[in-house]
């Protein structure tokens, strides 16, 4: 899992060296997520987060089965 990791980010710093922050992200914008995200920026911040909340933590393991997860408000 670690390695796989590692290769992704090796893979989205490629991607961002060459994004701007401000431009808008390429990907589809989940609908539930469609007031918060509207750059490049917002989805780097928003993983930020992600990985800060599951960071030593096995909620990332339990979230798989179902894809539930405990995000509250920000």
């Amino acid at each position: 899992m670690l390695a796989f990791y590692r290769r992704q980010t090796v893979h989205s710093d490629g991607i961002l060296a060459s994004t701007s922050l401000d431009s808008h992200p390429a990907g589809a914008i989940p609908p539930d997520m469609a007031n918060e995200i509207h750059t490049v920026r917002d989805v780097i911040l928003h993983m930020v987060e992600e990985v800060a909340r599951h960071a030593g933590r096995l909620d990332i393991a339990r979230e798989l089965p179902d894809g539930t997860t405990a995000l509250g408000p920000r």
